[in-house]
């Protein structure tokens, strides 16, 4: 035990100098300093074995790992020397992301001054004058196809009447035309209308011949006989011995055409290659056999198919079809039901797309009021003997 005890004893005391020689050598290594390279050298290099560095060992190093241009007298800068930062390293990836800056709100555009003695229409148009002020001028469509297509906008037919408009009036102008006293007073005075030439009050003679000259065929006529006449002759065709249905009819008609009381109630034209049609009915004998009702219809409406082609042929058409009716008619009185006359039991012309009709139910009236004279002379005949 005591003999264990000195030999560690004598151990430390053995090793306390080297450590200190040691640790007092290898601290210009670890804490910046002079150096001496004397000592560096003599102390052991593992690399070269335990021996040390000898010239034998630093003959054998590569010329090509020590410096070449070293000063035999170098040494490490002092520490005071040696600038450090006290900043900390920046890191991209572990630095705080700047937020972005937000951009300012953009103030908002005041609202127009709004006057309560004006109008909405008034008000819109005169921030429609203030924008146009700040656009760009638009460019010049003199002479092209797109001046061409105002100037034919139906729009504009509706300001001059029975002519085609210029194409100057604007829309104000026709809102205000329209609005206006002396335009809701106007009356059409259709009596003087005409569909293709036939007008109310011609005769079956004059029809026939307007029709012709603007290319009708007649296809259907129809004749008829008034009732209360009709029902007369029967009872004297019984009387004077005519048996069975086909030989009283042929009695009636017969009895009607010597008496003048048969007439043409309606016939109907057409122009095959317009796809047009004519109705046109009259009055009986007892008003001289007049035109009192006028009906026009055209195919235009009646195109079907929703082909670009069919599209195209209908939309032609009814454009064509109302382009006419506001050069030949002008603007109806009656927007709503898009009728002309001057109301009452006066002549009038209502129309819609492909089909126009004229009539005059005063003419139609006075020819009832003459039937009704006829049948009361009929009455008032003695018809008994006793």
């Amino acid at each position: 035990m005591l003999a264990h005890w000195f030999l560690t004893l004598s151990a430390v005391i053995l090793l306390a100098p080297a450590a200190a020689q040691a640790s007092e050598d290898s601290s210009p290594y670890l804490f910046g300093g002079e150096v001496n390279y004397e000592t560096a050298i003599a102390m052991p290099n593992y690399a070269f074995g335990d021996e040390g560095a000898t010239e034998e060992n630093m003959s054998a190093l590569d010329e090509d790992m020590m410096p070449e241009a070293m000063p035999q007298d170098f040494a490490p800068p002092p520490p005071d020397s040696i600038p450090i930062s006290s900043e900390a390293p920046k890191i991209p990836m572990l630095q705080t992301p700047v937020s972005q800056q937000e951009p300012m709100p953009e103030e908002p555009e005041p609202l127009p001054p709004i006057s309560k003695d004006q109008a909405l229409t008034d008000t819109l148009k005169q921030d429609a004058d203030v924008a146009s002020e700040s656009s760009l001028p638009l460019p010049s469509v003199e002479g092209t196809w797109v001046d061409k297509l105002a100037n034919t906008n139906p729009l504009t037919l509706l300001g001059s009447g029975n002519k085609i408009s210029s194409g100057t009036d604007s829309l104000d102008d026709l809102v205000d035309n329209a609005r206006s006293s002396s335009n809701t007073n106007r009356r059409s005075n259709a009596s003087v209308f005409d569909i293709s030439g036939v007008m109310l009050r011609m005769s079956l003679q004059q029809v026939e011949e307007t029709m012709r000259n603007r290319g009708f065929r007649k296809v259907m006529e129809k004749y008829q006989i008034p009732n209360f006449i009709k029902w007369r002759n029967e009872e004297y065709c019984r009387s004077t011995g005519v048996v069975g249905y086909e030989r009283t009819e042929a009695c009636v008609t017969q009895k009607a055409k010597k008496d003048n009381h048969e007439y043409v109630q309606t016939v109907k034209y057409s122009k095959f290659d317009t796809k047009e049609e004519m109705e046109i009915t009259l009055t009986s004998n007892f008003t001289d056999n007049k035109v009192y009702k006028i009906s026009y219809k055209s195919m235009a409406a009646n195109i079907t198919g929703n082909s670009p082609k069919a599209m195209y042929i209908r939309n032609i058409k009814v454009y064509d079809f109302w382009k006419k009716v506001n050069q030949k008619y002008g603007k109806p009185d009656n927007k709503t039901s898009i009728t002309w006359g001057m109301g009452g039991n006066k002549p009038f012309m209502k129309a819609n797309t492909g089909f126009l009709q004229l009539e005059d139910p005063m003419l139609r009236e006075l020819d009832y009021t003459r039937m009704s004279r006829e049948d009361q002379r009929y009455m008032n005949t003695d018809l008994y003997s006793f």
